[in-house]
């Protein structure tokens, strides 16, 4: 004898129906979606079985409500930083966490050729001479007091 194929929730027959297992359990995409979806902490509404889904740390996205907490930049195919909870994308990222320089007081970003002299960052152009205000950049220098 053939076993029923049947929706868990609903009874519903799910011959030739599009379904889900969840749980180890047959569901049809409506029951899923009310009973079995989980819910986007962004918009609050159910991720249906039909939708992209991200998920990170026990939260979960439509894969369209998953972007950067600050420009809002959708970051459901790139890389991205959690910081105090929230998500971020790589530029906002490196605003907020870099190091800045001593000179022009912005934020030296990966791939900024920088100079470190005495705990401090500088952009490479942004290291002058105190005097003549010409370019040390990685050049050697002699040191005048506490300069």
């Amino acid at each position: 004898m053939a076993e029923k194929f049947d929706c868990h929730y609903c009874r519903d027959p799910l011959q030739g129906k599009k379904y889900v297992q969840k749980d180890g359990h047959h569901c049809c995409l409506k029951c899923f979606d009310k009973f079995c979806a989980n819910t986007c902490v962004e918009c609050r509404k159910p991720i249906g079985a039909d939708s992209k889904e991200v998920h990170y740390k026990n939260r979960f996205w439509h894969d369209t409500c998953f972007r950067c907490a600050k420009c809002l930049h959708p970051l459901a195919n790139e890389t991205f930083v959690a910081k105090d909870n929230k998500i971020l994308c790589n530029k906002c990222t490196t605003r907020e966490d870099s190091p800045k320089c001593k000179g022009c007081f912005k934020a030296i970003v990966a791939g900024d050729q920088n100079v470190e002299y005495k705990g401090t960052v500088w952009h490479k152009d942004c290291f002058t001479c105190s005097n003549c205000k010409q370019v040390i950049g990685t050049g050697s220098f002699f040191p005048k007091g506490e300069d």
